[in-house]
């Protein structure tokens, strides 16, 4: 088993695009379902959940679901977390925090258009890496 075989090429500006839509769309939906925000969360905490749900009630789907959604909540947290610095700053306030638009958030970086368009796609990618519930990453065919 060799290096590429376990880490094959990223398809950086897919992972991009995969990334903002899963901070714009999906953890606002199961910050929703948990009935959890990512601002609340204060200290990270790990548990065993199962990965596939055990068939039963309707009642019992409701559950797994909403404790599914709050790992990602949780998980989210966690790999913001793990970013380094900027990229914490600007996944926090484009995404989580205050939602902010790119250039309001620019200009009080005080980054240049092209400047902060790096960061912004870098900090994505930092991200995809670090959210390990699922994989986040698109791969070069």
């Amino acid at each position: 088993m060799d290096f590429e075989s376990i880490f094959p090429e990223v398809d950086e500006k897919q992972t991009v695009k995969n990334v903002k839509h899963f901070l714009s769309v999906t953890l606002p939906r199961m910050e929703a379902i948990s009935y959890k925000k990512i601002t609340d969360l204060k200290s990270p905490v790990i548990s065993d959940l199962p990965k596939a749900p055990s068939f039963g009630n309707a009642a019992e789907m409701t559950i797994y679901r909403k404790l599914y959604a709050e790992q990602i909540v949780m998980r989210c947290k966690q790999a913001i977390d793990h970013c380094d610095h900027i990229s914490q700053v600007i996944l926090k306030r484009l995404f989580t925090e205050s939602h902010m638009y790119d250039y309001r958030l620019m200009g009080e970086l005080g980054y240049a258009e092209n400047r902060f368009y790096f960061y912004k796609n870098r900090a994505c990618l930092m991200f995809a890496d670090a959210y390990l519930l699922d994989d986040l990453h698109s791969y070069v065919k």
